[in-house]
Parts: structure tokens; sequence; C-alpha cells
């Protein structure tokens, strides 16, 4: 039996076992109640998850969707708006070599204004005694007509009385404009301005108070109703009695330096006054000076004056009207019309044969100007209120001749119409 089995094949490991003695694999063990379970609930719930990613995904999705529709409504209505562009006509012209101007010129005549500026000075001057004097009171008054638009010369000499009797003249004869008719058939008065001395001398006729005057030489006819006077400012200077005697010399220095003081005083005056929308017209500054006043103190005089100042202003829109009359001729309707300031140069002078106290200038005008046509903004947002954007040429037409064209900036950028509140909508002017 020992030579029966090879000698390399001793080891142990290599003895056969029998097929009939090896152990068999034990069978699989059938799963437990609690496995079977937890492995239905994990095949369960795979189709709950993908039923609820797919909700979920469709509740972000209408969300979304909601929150855009929401937002285009708020920036529909919130944050709508429009800016229009309007591009007004513009003309270059020549201006006419004359203008001729009236004191409240009728339709269709360019028209001025009086602007009065008063101011007063004094000085001081070296007197030797006293001399005796007799002098008149003098003030100014404007005249009115409100009796016809027919002018009215008004002789050198002509009364003036006041309500207490007392009689002032003007020593120069004076032509008191025309009334000019108001829309409604009313006049408006022609005014001129007028210096008057009293009919004699002495303190009483001097009055500080506004005083109405009438027109003795109308009693009688119906203009004496229609023709009136009011004083600007006091009326002073009548004296009679003793007075500081200043040496003539003395007294022609110090009238000169008060004069020159006030001349000065009131063209600043006049600059300073004139109203927004107006100019003066160079060369009309008129000056009415008061009698002087003096008054003793110690060995020196006190020497008083003032002085009245009228000049002619005229508006700004109605000297542009006056140009587009005289350069286009019957091309111009009347429309409202302004000078563009940056290309606008009209050099005005005073022709020889203006009167500016009687009521009429001439002017002479050289240079060039640009006329730019007006509109109101408010019309042009009632014209476009909820219209259509694609409307606006077609209504901005109904504008002409004072606007050429006009552009539209709506917002949002998809806003097909304009804005029903006009607080939404922002009219600019553009340069073309």
């Amino acid at each position: 039996m020992r030579d029966m089995i090879p000698k390399g094949d001793r080891s142990i490991r290599n003895i056969p076992v029998p097929t009939s003695h090896r152990r068999a694999a034990p069978p699989p063990r059938p799963p437990r109640d609690e496995e079977l379970e937890q492995q239905f609930d994990e095949e369960e719930q795979r189709p709950r998850r993908r039923r609820r990613l797919g909700r979920t995904f469709w509740f972000i999705a209408v969300g979304v969707v909601v929150v855009c529709v929401v937002g285009g409504l708020l920036l529909s209505t919130v944050f709508a708006g429009a800016t229009v562009t309007v591009y007004p006509r513009t003309e270059a012209v020549t201006p006419p070599k004359i203008l001729e101007a009236r004191l409240q010129a009728p339709v269709g005549g360019l028209s001025y204004e009086n602007l009065v500026v008063r101011s007063s000075a004094t000085t001081t001057v070296a007197a030797s005694g006293t001399a005796k004097v007799s002098r008149q009171a003098s003030g100014v008054i404007t005249i009115y007509n409100i009796y016809s638009t027919a002018t009215q010369r008004l002789i050198a000499n002509t009364r003036f009385e006041a309500p207490d009797g007392k009689i002032y003249r003007i020593r120069d004869s004076v032509t008191v404009p025309g009334a000019t008719k108001n829309a409604d058939g009313s006049l408006k008065p022609g005014t001129i301005t007028a210096t008057v001395y009293a009919d004699s001398p002495g303190a009483d006729y001097n009055r500080s108070d506004s005083t109405r005057f009438t027109i003795p030489g109308f009693k009688g006819d119906p203009r004496y109703d229609k023709f009136y006077a009011q004083s600007q400012g006091s009326i002073s200077g009548g004296f009679v009695g003793d007075e500081p005697a200043v040496p003539p010399v003395e007294l022609a220095k110090a009238q000169a330096a008060l004069k020159l003081e006030l001349d000065s005083a009131l063209r600043a005056s006049a600059e300073a006054e004139v109203p927004e929308g107006f100019f003066p017209v160079p060369g009309t500054l008129a000056v009415v000076y008061a009698s002087i006043v003096k008054t003793q103190n110690g060995e020196s005089a006190t020497l008083s004056q003032s002085a009245m100042g009228s000049v002619a202003i005229i508006k700004l829109t109605d000297f542009a009207a006056a140009l587009a009359r005289g350069a286009l001729g019957a091309e111009y309707k009347g429309e409202a019309v302004a000078l563009q300031g940056a290309s606008s140069e009209v050099t005005i002078t005073l022709a020889t044969s203006s009167a500016p106290l009687e009521g009429f200038l001439r002017l002479s005008l050289s240079g060039s100007a640009t006329l730019v046509w007006q509109f109101d903004p408010g019309a042009v947002k009632e014209a476009i209120l909820g219209k259509n954007r694609e409307a606006l040429q077609e209504i901005i037409s109904s504008f002409n001749p004072s606007i050429v064209r006009a552009d539209a900036t709506l917002r949002p950028f998809w806003q097909g119409s304009f804005p029903s509140d006009p607080d939404k909508i922002k009219v600019v002017v553009g340069t073309q």
C-alpha cells in the first residue's frame, strides 16, 4: 500500500476526498418579513419621488410665469411713461431796416410801454447869507385818454385842475396817444407823461399825495370825463421867502453834479426794473428834473433834487412777431414766435424822427435773427393722451406750422400707446 502512493503525492493536501463524503453548500435562506417589507417600501417610494419632482418643476414654472406677468403689468402701469421730443419750426430772417412802434399800438402793430423810474440826490455847498425867492412847485403827471382811439394834442400852457381848485400847467405841447380796443371792446387808455408847474409860486401848491387832475378846457365837452391826469410822485419846490444864497458858479457846479448823479441812478434803476420778457429801447430814456430845493445849514446850504425817468420797453415776443411780419410778409399768419438767443444779433438804434413822449418810435435795425415758433406743451400732451404711438406724426401735423416733427420714447419699450396720465408724459424741445 505504501508503494502504491507516489512519494511526491504523500501530502495531506493531495489526498483525494470521496465525493460522497464532501459537505454540500447550505441552501439559500428565505428573506425575513422585515427585509421584504423594507424592499417593498423602497420600490414604492421610487415613483413617489418621481411624482414629487414633477410637481415641484411645474410649480416653479407656473410661479416664474406669474412673476413675469405681474412684473410686466407693474412695468406697464407703475413705471410707464413717455418722452416726446418736439422740433419747432425755425427760420433765419433778415430784419427790416425800419420798424415802427407805437405806445399801445392796435392789434397787428408793434407796441411799446413806458417804464417810469424815480430817484433823488442831495449835495452841500457853501452859502453866503440869504436871498428872497419866489418859486413855483413842479412835478410829473401822466395824462390819460379813454375818449377815443384818435390822438389828442394839448397845447402849451394847457391847464390841469386839482380837486381843491389849484391850477397847474404844462409848458410844452404834448400829443396824447389814442386809446386801444381790448378784445371785449373796452378801451385801454392812451397815456403820456409831462411836467406841470403851479400857476402861482408858494408852498401851498406842493403836493405829497397822488392827485387826480381834470382839464378845465374840456368842460362842457364829452372829452372832459374821458381825459384826466394823475400825479406821479410829489409836486414840490414851491416856495416864497428867504433861502440860502449860493454863488451862481457854485450853484451851477452843484446842479451839474446832481444831474449827473440822478442820470446814473435812473439808468441803473431802469435797467434793473425792466420786467422779464422785455428789453429797453436804446436812446429812449427821458428825464424830467424837479426844481432844486435849498435848505439852510449854518454857513452851508443843502441842495436837494428829484427826477423821474421814462424809458420805452418792448416785449420780446412782440418784437419777434414784428420781425416775422416784416421779413416773411403774408407767409406769416400771426403765430407765436420768439428769438433764438444764441443766433440772433439785432442792433437797434433810435431814428431821429422818433418821439417817445408822444407815443411814436421809429427803430433802425441791422443784423440777423433766427425765429423759433412757439407751442403749448400742455396742448401736445392732451392731444396724445392714450393714443397709439403710430398716430404721433399725424397728431403733430395738426400743430403745423409751429411744429415740424416729433419723436417719442415709450417706457417700457413694448408699450404701443401713450399713457393716459399727462403727468407721465414729458415734452422736451429738440434742436435741429
